[in-house]
């Protein structure tokens, strides 16, 4: 019995140990990251889309001049019918990052819920001007 309590304990204490300590990996969370607001060159989308459907919009522009700087996220909103968005980088803080430059390359946003009707894109930057398209959304009989 009392060899029994003795591997109870032993093993209670290994595990406590091992989950305490845990292990250390190099891991992400090591690095820490910038967030800025990327300059976008172009947009690409369809000029009118169906009602239901998504509008894909694709952003070209750089992201950063090396390897350490990747892209982030969109941000978007509606404000009545003008689309607003942001995308942004982010910026590692390691000092050793490979030199190539680093693109947006036809990165793609689908929008969702659109209503018909004309709405303006509006892309802000992070120097003006701000880059402004427009789409068309038609409704399931309406062609233009």
């Amino acid at each position: 019995m009392r060899k029994k309590y003795l591997f109870v304990l032993l093993a209670t204490s290994a595990l406590l140990v091992f989950f305490w300590s845990g292990c250390k990996l190099d891991s992400p969370s090591d690095v820490h990251y910038t967030e800025y607001v990327l300059e976008i060159d172009s947009i690409i989308h369809p000029d009118t889309i169906r009602l239901g459907n998504s509008l894909p919009i694709k952003f070209y522009g750089t992201i950063g001049h090396d390897g350490c700087h990747s892209f982030s996220r969109f941000d978007g909103h509606f404000e009545g019918k003008t689309i607003l968005i942001t995308a942004y980088g982010r910026q590692s803080d390691e000092t050793v990052c490979p030199s190539v430059e680093q693109y947006l390359q036809g990165l793609t946003l689908a929008v969702n819920q659109l209503d018909t009707g004309r709405y303006i894109i509006h892309v802000q930057q992070a120097y003006p001007p701000d880059l402004y398209d427009t789409v068309f959304v038609s409704g399931f009989g309406e062609v233009k």
